[in-house]
């Protein structure tokens, strides 16, 4: 070892510099006791004793030192410096084909997991393994380069050799986020040890929520009347307790919209985490929407316990930017209760960029509760599937599927991939549909916009659903501006959309004029109650979702649901995909959201298409070649083609009201914004398209902010009625939601 010099991790303005090995014992230490959970300890230990070997080179503590300011970790990713390959390279070295396991994680720690081969020269792993480096080996102590090669955990892996494969890269992803979280976390420690002691240090929210939850359900139930509805919500909630005591697994929770879901499944999620030692709770719903009004809901019931117990983690912002500071802000999921995202978990589980994985190795040994399970697009649904049987079967979760209609992805002769033994928390009961049953349905062949705007002005009280932001845009121009009208689409930031429902709400309640035009984020979870309801063209899962804001709490015998279509066509993609199979079946039953009315839309819908349920190859392309031994994996290929929303978007702050500016002027500024800032600027943010984010810079209308992340700087295009509007006219051409 050459000890006529110090080695160092990093640099900083502090007096003190960090030792480069008591920085790789810290990252050690603590990917080791993440990777516990999922029996891979020493894999994870390994990996952080290696993954900055390269750092030992005189050549890059020469550039170290020259380069005080510069941050390390972006300086490789931008091709300055290479301190990844070397321990990739050990790792092969000392343990051959199995050193690939260490080798991806370790060439990947900064600039994301690589495919182990690719076309482009430089960009994967194998072209890494053969990389020319600085001399570094002499310089490191023996404690640290000798280690001896650990034996893999006891996987249960699937016979099917492609998914045996999935089933091995899935655990190098989980073996990646320790070793990445590990590595920000020890980098904090160092660079900001104030910040790092902020974190949560092991403290047991889960044994302080239970009390709380259930002092406020029996509080609740106390107050409400007797009636048949109230009866039905009662046993489902004692459904949830006491299945809450079955081992853990995948559970099914389907029961009537309006039966209660949201806290009911938050009741089974505790009991049953608590009953089995497990970690947390992750909800993942499909709209940004329904997240904004179910961790309002949560932080009711929990505000005794402060901001610590609930992350509220959108999609919407991830710096497109990365530096030292926003890394060090990225989301871990270091809370009890995390409410998320369909996008931001599932993409997650595939994605191969750090900042995006260091929360995997969290989501072992929790329940996570998929809201509307039924939403998951056709296309990703067999990786979709293999994803939650490997969190079930290899790393400790329970996985609860809430639905209103008929459960879609239970394993059925004609849904060979489906999922096998989920049992239900509460038991089918057909008196439960009939007793929640509070709408009929009415179908209009076609109904121009003129006509339906007619039909919502006679109605005081009525909610329009439609399925494209240009729809919607149109209807609620020839609705007008008057008191009570109001538009509801993705255009508005969340507080803005947060805040216009709870006005919607008081007028509904107070009998007041409300007319509601809105694109399909309303229709599910979100708690409204209309007398009336207008639904577009969509699959029978979305009617039913639509019908479950009419007449939500009774007060009539039956509110009304018309179901119309529109003189023009649906634009290509799922939207058609599910109306075309709700118009196959709608006419052919009295009832179209009767259960037999649903099997056979899911039938249409999800089980006859297998030809689309891996469409994008990534099972079958993932790998290279199919035997998971030679651990040759594509791990880039996999994150970008597991997609929900193909087209590339953009967040963008939109200065609403005081707070929004307030943040852009943080923006604006040099000091870096917090990780409590961040997670406040995500609800002032919107998801912007590329060409819309090109058109808007052309106008000036916009500019990015030094910390990562477009900001509105013409005030004048956020309208308070429909949120984001251009002068193009692209800004509403056929944008769902």
């Amino acid at each position: 070892m050459n000890i006529n010099r110090p080695f160092y991790a990093h640099t900083s303005e502090i007096e003190t510099w960090e030792l480069l090995e008591t920085h790789l014992k810290r990252v050690s230490s603590l990917s080791g006791e993440y990777g516990n959970s999922f029996n891979s300890s020493e894999w994870c230990q390994i990996a952080g004793l290696w993954h900055d070997l390269g750092k030992y080179s005189n050549e890059f503590q020469d550039y170290l030192i020259k380069n005080t300011s510069t941050d390390s970790h972006t300086s490789e990713t931008s091709g300055k410096v290479d301190h990844s390959s070397a321990g990739a390279q050990w790792a092969v070295n000392q343990f051959g084909s199995a050193g690939k396991i260490l080798a991806h994680i370790i060439a990947g720690h900064h600039s994301g997991l690589l495919d182990y081969s690719s076309e482009v020269t430089g960009s994967s792993l194998e072209n890494r393994l053969s990389k020319e480096l600085a001399s570094w080996q002499e310089n490191v102590p023996e404690s640290i380069i000798r280690q001896t090669i650990p034996s893999i955990p006891s996987l249960l892996f699937p016979k099917e050799r492609r998914q045996a494969s999935f089933t091995v890269a899935f655990w190098i992803r989980m073996l990646y986020s320790c070793l990445v979280d590990a590595d920000f976390l020890a980098t904090e420690e160092y660079m900001n040890p104030e910040k790092a002691s902020s974190r949560l240090q092991g403290i047991n929210f889960l044994s302080q929520m239970k009390p709380i939850l259930d002092e406020y359900m029996n509080l609740l139930q106390s107050k409400s009347d007797n009636t048949p509805v109230n009866v039905v919500r009662r046993r489902i909630l004692d459904s949830c307790r006491k299945n809450a005591k079955l081992p853990p697994g995948f559970f099914d929770l389907c029961v009537p919209t309006g039966g209660g879901k949201t806290l009911a499944s938050l009741t089974f999620a505790l009991d049953h985490a608590l009953k089995y030692n497990l970690q947390r709770v992750v909800v993942a719903i499909p709209f940004t929407s329904i997240i904004e009004q179910n961790a309002e809901v949560y932080r009711s019931v929990f505000q005794a316990l402060g901001d610590p117990v609930l992350l509220e983690h959108h999609s919407n912002v991830e710096p497109e930017k990365e530096n030292q500071a926003n890394r060090l802000q990225s989301e871990n999921w270091d809370a009890p209760l995390i409410v998320t995202t369909n996008v931001q978990f599932f993409e997650s589980l595939f994605a191969n960029r750090s900042s995006r994985c260091r929360k995997l190795h969290r989501i072992a040994h929790s329940v996570i509760i998929l809201d509307e399970a039924q939403t998951l697009p056709v296309e990703l649904l067999k990786p979709t599937l293999l994803a939650l049987n490997e969190l079930v079967n290899n790393y400790g979760c329970s996985v609860v599927l809430c639905s209103a209609t008929k459960p879609a992805l239970e394993k059925g002769e004609d849904f060979s991939i489906g999922i096998e033994n989920i049992r239900h928390i509460v038991e089918p009961d057909e008196s439960f549909t009939s007793i929640m049953k509070r709408t009929s349905v009415k179908i209009i062949p076609i109904l121009t916009d003129e006509a339906l705007t007619d039909s919502l002005i006679k109605e005081k009280q009525v909610l329009c659903i439609v399925n494209t932001r240009r729809h919607a845009s149109i209807l609620a121009n020839q609705l007008g501006k008057e008191d009570g009208h109001f538009h509801l689409s993705t255009r508005m930031c969340p507080v803005h959309r947060l805040e216009k429902l709870k006005t919607i709400k008081e007028r509904l309640k107070n009998n007041e004029i409300c007319r509601v035009v809105s694109t399909q984020l309303i229709e599910a979870g979100v708690d409204v109650d209309f007398p009336s309801v207008y639904r577009a063209q969509c699959g029978l899962d979305s009617l039913t979702q639509a019908a479950g804001r009419c007449n939500r709490e009774g007060r009539r015998e039956l509110g009304d649901v018309v179901f119309f279509k529109t003189p023009e066509l649906l634009p290509p993609g799922m939207l058609r995909q599910t109306a075309d199979a709700g118009e196959e079946i709608i006419h052919q039953y009295a009832d179209p959201m009767a259960s037999e009315a649903i099997e056979a839309y899911f039938f249409l819908h999800y089980w006859r298409q297998q030809d689309l349920w891996d469409k994008y190859q990534i099972i079958h392309e993932s790998t290279l070649p199919n035997d998971p031994s030679t651990m040759q994996f594509q791990f880039s290929t996999m994150a970008k083609r597991y997609q929900f929303i193909k087209e590339e978007s953009s967040p963008l702050l939109v200065p609403w009201e005081e707070q929004g500016k307030k943040f852009r002027e943080l923006l604006w500024g040099y000091v870096p914004p917090s990780r409590n800032d961040w997670r406040r600027i995500q609800r002032y943010c919107i998801q912007i398209r590329k060409h819309e984010l090109e058109a808007l810079a052309q106008e000036r209308a916009i500019e990015f902010s030094e910390h990562g992340i477009w900001m509105l700087i013409d005030d004048d295009k956020y309208d308070e009625q429909l949120g984001l509007v251009e002068r193009s006219s692209r800004s509403y051409e056929n944008f769902i939601l």
